[in-house]
Parts: structure tokens; sequence; C-alpha cells
């Protein structure tokens, strides 16, 4: 079978007839010295057909010379077969380690952890402090206000954070409000059993307070939540708030 030339391969892919000639210069003199099967034949070098844009000439010769330089490759050559000849070839070599953050707090996987509080109050007089629903009872009473008596916080919850960012991680929270009439997010302390991982803030109500952990670390603790306050100044009723904590790489 009969090779080609990169330059047949030129006027195949155009459709230069027979009668068609192109201009020389179009072709960078750079690639006619390095490629010499481009270069057209003396006899070809006249005008370039009105019918052929250099645009399609260029976009042939990319092709016809496509594959000519994919890879790095050098040669080492001595003409008298002696001495030391080197080629050198290069590799580059890349590794992407994708960034994670981890943050528990309380319970694992998609479970939401519940701390709850009961109040109590204390009727002044014997005094009397109510335990079991129930109405009509009687009891021995001053007529001084009720006083509230002391509230037992819940077991603390674990947390853990990690993060593989340069830099480690951030966490931060925000909480909503109980509702008017009962406790404040003030009234909820919060304090961590350890020194590895603080809580951001001594109490819920603290705004913009953050917790820094460093890179490739494990960190864990315990954080402790406790009520305080006056229950006896609060409205009767159910009051909840919704602690968002979020970690972030910093």
């Amino acid at each position: 079978m009969q090779q080609t030339t990169g330059w047949q391969n030129v006027k195949k892919f155009v459709g230069l007839r027979p009668r068609d000639h192109v201009v020389a210069r179009l072709i960078p003199p750079s690639a006619r010295s390095r490629f010499p099967e481009t270069s057209p034949e003396p006899k070809e070098i006249v005008m370039m057909n009105k019918t052929m844009t250099s645009l399609a000439l260029a976009a042939a010769l990319t092709l016809s010379l496509a594959g000519s330089a994919l890879a790095e490759s050098q040669y080492g050559y001595n003409s008298t077969g002696t001495g030391t000849v080197t080629a050198t070839a290069h590799v580059t070599l890349s590794v992407t380690v994708p960034k994670l953050i981890l943050l528990r707090v309380g319970a694992n996987s998609g479970t939401i952890s519940n701390l709850g509080w009961t109040t109590s109050l204390s009727i002044p007089g014997t005094p009397t402090v109510p335990t079991t629903t129930a109405s009509n009872v009687p009891v021995d009473w001053t007529g001084a206000a009720p006083t509230s008596a002391a509230s037992t916080n819940p077991a603390g919850l674990a947390v853990f954070a990690w993060t593989n960012n340069p830099n480690g991680g951030q966490i931060a929270f925000t909480a909503t409000a109980f509702g008017t009439g009962g406790p404040t997010l003030a009234n909820i302390g919060v304090t961590a059993a350890g020194s590895s991982l603080a809580h951001p803030g001594a109490n819920l109500g603290v705004t913009g307070a953050t917790t820094n952990f460093t890179a490739l670390t494990a960190a864990s603790d315990t954080w402790n939540y406790a009520l305080s306050g006056t229950p006896g100044g609060w409205l009767a009723g159910a009051y909840s708030s919704t602690v968002t904590y979020t970690a972030t790489s910093i």
C-alpha cells in the first residue's frame, strides 16, 4: 500500500482539485522545516483558490500533524560513537485528597438528642412540693408566692469533631428562643467535662462564639447542659429550643 504524505492528507481534507493551488506562506516556516513532507511541491505554489479559506487550510494542517508531539521524548546522539549521551523524559504525578469534616453532638447517625428539664415549685408553709397530678388536695400555704425547687440536669452529651482541612475546623452554633414567658437561652449553661473540645460559649445566649480544632486530630469531649434561673417566675407551659451546631473548615 502506498503511504500518503502529510501534504497529501491536507489536499485531500480540503478537497483540492488539480487546478487549485495554495500559497506556501500559509504554512509556518517552522512546520515546513520540521516536517518537509508537509511542504507543497514547487509547481503548486501559485495562488489559493478563492473557495478555500485559510482557516480550513490551518485546520487541515493541524490534523496532518496531530500525534507528532503527544508525549515528551528526547534523544541523545554522538556521531563519533563515543562519550556519554542522554535522553530525558518527564512524568507528572498527581494525587488528590478530598476534604472532609465530621461533627457529632450527642446521638450517633441521624438521631437528634433531646435534653429535658421538669421544674418543680415549692408551696411555702410546710413546705409542699407537688409531684403527682391531682385536684382539690389540702395544703398548708402561708399565702406567699411559691419558690422554685432545684432541677436535675440531664446527662452530658458526647461530642466529636475531625477534619483533614489544613487549617483545621471551627464549631459555632445558633439556637431558637424558648418563647415569651419562659426561660431564656442564657438560662442554659454549657460546660465541657475536659479540655479537648470546649463548647463555643458559656451558655446558649452567647452569640458569635466559636471553638477551633486542629487538622487530623479526633477531638472529643462531653458537654454538660445545666438549667438556671427562677422557674417560679416563668409562666406555665412547655418550652423548647433547637440548637444547631455547625463545623466549618477554616
